[in-house]
């Protein structure tokens, strides 16, 4: 089974596409160009505060796969472009992040949405592996006061449950022989039977553990600990705990408890879409006056119990329950001792920090528990290790934001703010075109440059495309907003990493950007990173900017190629040194002229 915790805001999300999922990647993904899916770099870690570890899998169309990363270089909801087969476009062509792309049927599809479509589907068609474990949701009160101080878990009683066809009475026949034809039977008979069976039947309800492969974008999509339902019925909306025990040890506590006077039974439940009579074996009023409405209603659950026990209605599928049954001849609460079962506990959300002490005095017992907490962070839960306290919900600001230096009503800004988006986006598609050339240029460069640095020892080399050669500070600004304009921005970088550890990193990027009067601004960069014991160095040791004409664009973006080919030569002796390796004579990147 594997334990997915995020130790760190700063990780990575990759993850692979087929090209024929590609088509629908959503902005800010650089895919890889060359070799195959590896851990990526301290390059590539995400700008969002809590993306997970993940990797996409490819499509079962055997069409070759684009590799796509979240990066610290690629935002999400940044500034990057997208690598897929795109109709209408070349392969690999660089897509904007606005852009609407089309699906197969012509479809236009917005890519967050087109992203969440493929989400699902990786979701309902991935491998599922049912863990070892199950999950208990309870309020704060239940556990502290109750389970965990007293090492047992109750078994509620069956008239408790929440669905309809368990909680109201179900009419089973009833049949008799015909010398008992006389006997008063029918809805008193019905009621007896149905108070008697819910007198003598315990329920213990749990959630199943489902585990998807790690290369799944959201692997913990259905584990038994983020169920948002279970947590704001039963987990006291998120103010409660989890309980996570070991199954197979779980059940045999249940089995021995039970004791041989007693039926036992346990599994997952069915769920199903109708069951318009259960296929019961039914009632003979005959053995109800022989031998009582109690014995028979036992014999009954007994014989029924698949029907009656383990099958709810569709509607509440998302529980994912597993069930502990009991049918005894008390009509009290039994429990289940849980102190050999209990493996961990998992915080609401919302669990109030002032019962921490209490907690963790309740956990006295249990030195080998993990205790984990959870935050919830668009529209995820997310688990972090418990340290003896949990962070608090933030406070709403009361800050005052700024009026809009526009003038007007709100349909008259929004408005305005419609017709500056339709604008650039007609800029930009324009502008795309005038950079199709030069940007091709660019891209082979890069490529080219790939082959050079992959005859570098020890190291691993990676291109994709993003504009991280422009500066910030000269980065297209979204439309409508006072600055300089860029029509269209887009770019292509290479990164070098140290094996077998990313320790250090060497990067050489170009980028192009369309301006107004049909100019070309075209930027490259070199820069080094390398992980010291005392954190990060960040250097940037070459760069370079021109403007040109559309005319002139396609001669002046091979002599940018050939300068940063120059720069990185003049760069690899000091990026050798610091990983502690020398350069060999003879394998560094030949002079271009």
């Amino acid at each position: 089974m594997r334990t997915h915790l995020l130790a760190a805001p700063e990780v990575i999300a990759l993850g692979v596409l087929s090209a024929g999922l590609a088509r629908w990647v959503a902005r800010g993904w650089g895919g890889w160009r060359s070799g195959t899916a590896s851990a990526p770099s301290k390059t590539q870690r995400s700008v969002g505060p809590l993306a997970e570890n993940g990797r996409l899998p490819g499509g079962a169309d055997n069409q070759p796969h684009l590799f796509v990363t979240m990066t610290k270089l690629g935002r999400v909801c940044g500034d990057g472009c997208t690598t897929g087969v795109i109709p209408g476009r070349r392969k690999d062509s660089c897509v904007n992040g606005d852009d609407e792309l089309s699906n197969e049927s012509g479809a236009i599809v917005h890519p967050a949405s087109a992203f969440e479509t493929y989400s699902e589907y990786e979701v309902s068609t991935a491998p599922r592996t049912i863990t070892g474990h199950l999950f208990h949701y309870t309020n704060t009160t239940a556990a502290l006061s109750h389970i965990l101080t007293e090492g047992r878990l109750r078994l509620s009683p069956y008239k408790s449950t929440n669905d309809l066809w368990e909680s109201q009475p179900h009419y089973p026949m009833l049949s008799s022989h015909h010398d008992q034809k006389d006997l008063d039977a029918g809805f008193p008979l019905w009621d007896e039977i149905d108070r008697q069976l819910r007198l003598h039947t315990k329920v213990g309800c749990l959630t199943r553990d489902v585990a998807l492969p790690p290369s799944a974008f959201n692997p913990d999509a259905l584990r038994g600990w983020p169920h948002l339902s279970l947590w704001t019925h039963y987990g006291a909306g998120h103010m409660g705990v989890c309980l996570r025990f070991d199954r197979d040890k779980l059940v045999k506590s249940f089995l021995e408890h039970a004791g041989p006077a007693a039926s036992a039974f346990h599994g997952p439940v069915q769920y199903m879409s109708s069951q318009d009579s259960p296929a019961t074996r039914g009632i003979d009023i005959g053995q109800v006056s022989e031998f009582g409405a109690d014995a028979v209603a036992l014999a009954y659950a007994e014989a029924n119990k698949e029907s009656l026990f383990f099958r709810k209605h569709i509607d509440w599928d998302s529980e994912a329950e597993y069930r502990l049954i009991l049918l005894n001849q008390s009509t009290d609460y039994d429990y289940v001792d849980i102190r050999a079962a209990l493996t961990g506990v998992v915080l609401g959300s919302a669990f109030p920090q002032d019962h921490v002490q209490d907690l963790l005095k309740a956990l006295e017992p249990y030195p080998d528990v993990t205790v984990e907490y959870l935050q919830f962070l668009n529209r995820r839960l997310h688990r972090f290790p418990f340290e003896g306290f949990v962070p608090q919900p933030r406070p709403a600001s009361t800050q005052v934001w700024p009026p809009p230096r526009r003038e007007g009503s709100l349909a008259e800004r929004l408005l305005a703010l419609r017709d500056a988006d339709a604008e650039a986006e007609a800029r930009r598609v324009a502008a795309a075109s005038l950079a199709r050339v030069p940007a091709a240029v660019l891209e082979e460069g890069v490529e080219g440059l790939v082959s050079r640095l992959n005859s570098w020892p020890e190291t691993e080399v990676r291109s994709y495309p993003h504009s991280t050669a422009v500066p910030g500070s000269m980065r297209a600004r979204r439309p409508g907003v006072p600055g300089e304009v860029i029509h269209y921005e887009s770019g292509f970088m290479c990164v070098v990493e140290t094996l077998p550890q990313q320790s250090h990193t060497f990067v050489a990027a170009v980028a192009i950007q369309v301006l107004d009067d049909e100019r070309l601004r075209l930027h490259g960069v070199v820069s080094t990173e390398h992980t010291l014991s005392d954190g990060h160095k960040n250097e940037e040791v070459w760069r370079s900017q021109r403007e040109t004409s559309a005319v002139n664009a396609e001669a002046e973006a091979a002599v940018l190629m050939g300068d940063l080919t120059r720069a990185v030569q003049d760069a690899r002796a000091a990026f050798d040194h610091a990983r502690g390796t020398g350069s060999t004579p003879g394998s560094g990147v030949p002079q271009e002229r």
